[in-house]
């Protein structure tokens, strides 16, 4: 079975994405198989060696070799499944490789090619008909010359330019390359938007300068291209020369397209290694001028091949080049292979609530001595193991952009002390339902919105209202208690920031960056005091007033904030990660005090006001991958111990101090609740991906 043309064109469309300084677009056959790998520098070295080679390789078989029509070094150009798995296995067990890293295609495609120039390189029964590919390509243009006068002239005219437009092709990538890398290197710590200094305006202007030049070059290329399209082969050796030719551009070209693949994991990989050993930044360079010089000559071979494929009378899913299906059946296949995904979710946690209580609660020092009353909570912690399965597929620059969870999914699988729930849709949070909610959480994760719901439910627990001494602050015993429950909703909506600089993320150890919203609302009874300043305008010391009786509060809050993951990834096999969030915000409460608290069914003056509120999460983690790296199954693991504190207080009076000239505001009254909430605890996930 033969790859048809969609397939071909999903390959070298992928391919046409990548380069060493934009983002390549997400391939999701690379990516199974170099994403989650380790940084190891014998194979990010071999895997440059061959990036290296492919580019040497192309300038060596189109400007180096000789050629005659029919020649046996161009017949030998053939890869196909059988011979593909052959030549893997010839490197898979051996160093560096040793059975845990997958060999690249690119590699096989390198090691044909030098097999098939040993050919050229041996004695020769009689001269060659030409010295080089190049000059065969001219030839062949040439007849067109002839038959079409004046126009025919200009075209071979082009493709004998072939030649120096390619030699332009690597020597302006490789010098573009480099001045690129100087504009970063001296722009690196400079204010966002700053004016170029001298130093930056000079290599800025001479890349813009190699930018023309390659685009001039292209231009002759797709001159030269034109003019091959347009040749006449309908006699010999025109027609000899035109298959031969296309057989030699396409298995250049499916080498450069597979090269490419695997080139940003190459400079990824090596960025990696060159922060524990800075000598190595030298590497990294090297890996990304290849990439360059590789995506320009792909773009030249890909116009080449395609007109060659006219007077030679093949499609290019029919040459050499693309003979070998195991990676455009891959990549063509990806929506019902590769992309989808069965991801298994167990998950077992353990989740304690607490009040904290402290004098500064709500900022400055906090005197309580002169209250009567305070709660303490007694909260059985939730324990709970749940499971998910979850099917998600990778769209070609997003990885799980779309999760399809209609029928797929339980969260509790055991629990005790109550439960908690997770989810990530945002399309149900807004209330939409089946099909349209996942339509819809495909479009959030295509345009990097990450949603997370966490709802916790506490069932078994129970509030003591304590008498304290006001002279002392001492407790003087429980006065009541009742039972309560516990409900917490925390909705989490954000960008993850580290799309737009995946580079910069990976070597500053970002995983994941959200800058969003959060709202959290949960209801438990509460003491509330009120205090003021000591010294009016000092903004430091604040003192009981007066408090208020016990009360059930909901409090809810609307909160602006960012969250981070810092880590190595899923790459290693074992690594620590953290996390850290900060949110800030206000929502509405209602409260009551009365003349004496600790009389029930007193007058109440009741009031609503906004509660600022402040909440911050930290946890530390482990993460164990227990699959191999050339395994499409995947098994990692993760222990972490989280903790999320929630303060909150009101401000219901604002102090003015004039001095002078200068007008300092404080905070002059106030209202909190006598400490922090805090919700912690361990949490295993073992998740399984398909």
């Amino acid at each position: 079975m033969r790859p048809g043309p969609a397939l071909v064109g999903l390959l070298l469309l992928a391919a046409a994405s990548a380069s060493a300084c934009v983002p390549p677009a997400y391939n999701v056959r690379a990516a199974r198989a170099f994403a989650n790998e380790d940084a190891r520098r014998a194979i990010i070295d071999d895997r440059a060696v061959d990036l290296e080679r492919a580019a040497a390789l192309a300038d060596e078989v189109l400007a180096r070799t000789p050629y005659s029509p029919g020649d046996a070094w161009i017949a030998a150009l053939r890869l196909d499944d059988e011979e593909g798995e052959r030549l893997r296995e010839r490197f898979e067990e051996a160093p560096p490789y040793d059975g845990e890293h997958e060999v690249p295609l690119a590699k096989l495609y390198r090691v044909k090619l030098d097999e098939a120039l040993a050919r050229a390189r041996a004695p020769r029964p009689s001269p060659p008909a030409f010295a080089r590919l190049f000059d065969a390509l001219a030839a062949l243009a040439a007849p067109a010359s002839d038959a079409r006068g004046a126009a025919g002239a200009a075209g071979a005219s082009a493709a004998s330019g072939l030649p120096a437009a390619w030699e332009a092709l690597a020597e302006h990538a490789r010098a573009l390359a480099a001045e690129e890398r100087t504009v970063a290197r001296l722009s690196a710590g400079r204010p966002l938007g700053a004016p170029d200094t001298p130093e930056i305006a000079a290599p800025r202007a001479r890349a813009a300068a190699r930018r023309r030049a390659l685009a001039g070059a292209q231009r002759d290329i797709a001159a030269a291209a034109a003019a091959l399209r347009a040749a006449s082969a309908g006699h010999e050796p025109a027609a000899t020369i035109a298959r031969d030719a296309l057989r030699a551009v396409s298995f250049l070209l499916r080498m450069h397209v597979e090269a490419l693949a695997v080139a940003p994991y190459v400079v990824k990989q090596a960025r990696r290694v060159a922060r524990g050993e800075p000598g190595y930044a030298a590497a990294v360079a090297r890996a990304e001028a290849l990439s360059r010089v590789l995506e320009e000559q792909r773009e030249a071979l890909s116009a080449c091949a395609e007109a060659l494929s006219v007077p030679a009378r093949t499609p290019i899913e029919d040459t050499a080049g693309f003979e070998m299906q195991e990676s455009l059946l891959d990549q063509g296949r990806a929506i019902s292979l590769d992309a989808v995904h069965l991801r298994l979710k167990g998950d077992v946690e353990l989740l304690f609530f607490h009040q904290i209580a402290s004098p500064n609660s709500s900022g400055g020092i906090n005197d309580y001595r002169g209250r009567t009353r305070r709660l303490a909570y007694d909260v059985d912690p939730v324990f709970m193991v749940g499971g998910r399965a979850m099917i998600t597929y990778d769209f070609e620059h997003v990885r799980d952009a779309a999760r399809l969870n209609a029928g797929f999914k339980t969260d509790r699988l055991f629990s005790s002390g109550g439960d908690i729930r997770y989810d990530s849709s945002l399309g149900k949070l807004i209330g939409l339902n089946g099909l349209a909610s996942d339509v819809f959480d495909i479009g959030a994760d295509l345009v990097g919105l990450r949603t997370s719901l966490k709802v916790a439910r506490f069932t078994s627990g129970d509030v003591a209202e304590i008498a304290v001494d006001p002279a002392t602050g001492r407790d003087a015993g429980v006065v009541a208690s009742a039972p309560f429950q516990l409900l917490v909703r925390q909705i989490d909506v954000g960008f993850d920031v580290t799309k737009l600089f995946p580079e910069a993320a990976d070597d500053l150890y970002l995983e994941e960056l959200l800058a969003g919203f959060r709202y959290m609302d949960y209801k438990l009874p509460r003491i509330f005091y009120e205090l003021r300043e000591r010294e009016p305008g000092k903004g430091d010391i604040y003192l009981f007033e007066r408090q208020s009786p016990a009360q059930s509060v909901t409090s809810r809050f609307y909160q602006g904030g960012f969250s981070l993951r810092m880590g190595n990834g899923e790459w290693p096999r074992l690594a620590p990660f953290g996390d850290i969030g900060l949110y800030g915000g206000a929502g509405p409460v209602r409260y009551a005090f009365s003349g004496d608290p600790s009389v029930p069914g007193g007058e109440r003056e009741v009031d609503e006001a906004t509660m600022i509120a402040f909440s911050g999460n930290l946890s530390v983690g482990l993460r164990l991958r227990l699959t191999s790296y050339l395994s499409r199954l995947r098994l990692l693991t993760e222990l972490s111990y989280n903790v999320e504190a929630v303060g909150q207080g009101i401000v219901s009076g604002i102090h003015a101090t004039r001095r002078g000239d200068e007008t300092t505001y404080t905070i002059g009254r106030k209202i909190d609740i006598g400490g922090f909430d805090l919700f912690h605890g361990p949490r295993l996930l073992a998740v399984l991906v398909l």
